[in-house]
């Protein structure tokens, strides 16, 4: 065994039991930091003015692997071009990219990527989009669904979904905003008790 290699694996070997689970924690919690930082900083922040005087940061789950999950991709070939509904009054034009198929609760699941379409915008169609729904939606989270966001470059016939990094959609803030609303195949069957909590303003 190489020297180098040696090396790694005695400390490897040696590193504390739980080690690896921390570092994933710490990693979602320095996430979140920034979001808040983000939220808070009056230079960037969406909030108001009167909201950023009582904001202290957004309400989120506990860290929980479980909601890390190993999706199989499929992609949609030559699929049409669609408009989304929104919050507002926009069609916003999105192409169905692929779908994530995947079990979690004992149950299965199903999302549907969508990817950006807007001739008018051709530097965001490397984007995609994952909007879903699930139970907790109007309870512990916003009614009107949570994303998470992935680049053409990040797909791969075994992806990572995780629920930990999900955000709500601008509109959950503030009304300004026109934001879309998930497609009803999006509609998970499950709660996912991770990521942002709904917003108390």
């Amino acid at each position: 065994m190489p020297r180098a290699m040696l090396i790694m694996f005695v400390l490897v070997a040696f590193v504390p039991v739980g080690f690896f689970a921390q570092t994933y924690r710490d990693n979602v919690l320095e996430y979140r930091k920034q979001t808040d930082e983000e939220f808070s900083d009056t230079a960037r922040s969406i909030l108001t003015a009167e909201q950023l005087t009582t904001f202290h940061g957004l309400d989120y789950f506990d860290v929980d692997e479980k909601y890390r999950v190993i999706a199989k991709f499929k992609a949609i070939k030559d699929a049409p071009v669609v408009k989304l509904k929104t919050s507002g009054t926009r069609t916003p034009s999105y192409r169905p990219y692929g779908t994530l198929s995947f079990r979690l609760e004992g149950k299965k699941c199903k999302l549907t990527l969508y990817q950006m379409a807007d001739p008018a915008r051709p530097e965001m169609n490397n984007h995609l989009m994952l909007a879903f729904m699930d139970k907790s939606n109007g309870f512990t989270t916003y009614g009107g669904g949570r994303y998470l966001e992935y680049t053409v470059e990040d797909v791969k016939s075994n992806m990572v979904i995780d629920f930990n990094y999900c955000f709500n959609p601008y509109c959950a803030y503030v009304d300004r905003f026109s934001c879309v609303i998930p497609p009803a195949e999006n509609a998970l069957p499950i709660e996912i008790n991770a990521g942002v909590k709904k917003f108390h303003d």
